[in-house]
């Protein structure tokens, strides 16, 4: 796998200050800033372009091995997403996935692989756009969809591609691979 990306931001300043820009860096991504402002304030969720200012990697929990399909709470929710590549990610509690964002073309890159089963990397690299569901950036706690490590906390915001591809590819032939036989 291939990818010239940019670099990816990396938040500064109070913490205050690093949820406002992380905000505002999203909202980049709404056909609408108000409509997705309406859509954060009364949904908790709003609905971006993936491949504008990033991408997005959704990985289903089956796809991530059998410690983390069977996990429910949130600290080894985030200890297993560090472990996938870090950056900024969010969870969907209602179809058990987590979604890393990744930089703005790497869907052109992303090797499908028939291992990585319901794992996609969603841009917007024509024909197609992709439009995610994003938590606002202060749902952090569970309920449907929220942030396991937020934009405005995570050292590094964008997860590097090439990492989180290997991490996951890892997991799925660990956990396809046969028990060990007892002697």
């Amino acid at each position: 796998m291939t990818l010239n990306v940019p670099p990816a931001p990396t938040p500064h300043g109070d913490v205050p200050g690093r949820r406002e820009r992380a905000e505002k860096w999203l909202l980049k991504a709404a056909k609408s800033q108000d409509d997705a402002v309406v859509e954060w304030t009364e949904q908790g969720v709003a609905l971006l372009t993936a491949g504008r200012e990033w991408d997005v990697v959704r990985a289903p929990y089956t796809a991530l091995g059998p410690d983390l399909e069977r996990c429910t709470d949130v600290q080894g929710l985030r200890r297993h997403a560090e472990e996938l590549g870090g950056g900024a990610v969010w969870c969907d509690r209602y179809r058990r996935c987590l979604y890393f964002l990744v930089p703005p073309g790497t869907d052109r890159g992303w090797t499908q692989d028939r291992r990585l089963t319901g794992v996609e990397c969603l841009g917007g690299t024509p024909p197609y756009v992709h439009y995610v569901g994003v938590p606002r950036v202060d749902r952090i706690e569970p309920s449907g969809f929220f942030w396991l490590a937020p934009l405005d906390s995570a050292s590094q915001v964008l997860a590097e591609p090439r990492r989180l591809y290997e991490a996951l590819l890892a997991r799925a032939v660990a956990s396809q691979s046969p028990p060990p036989s007892a002697p």
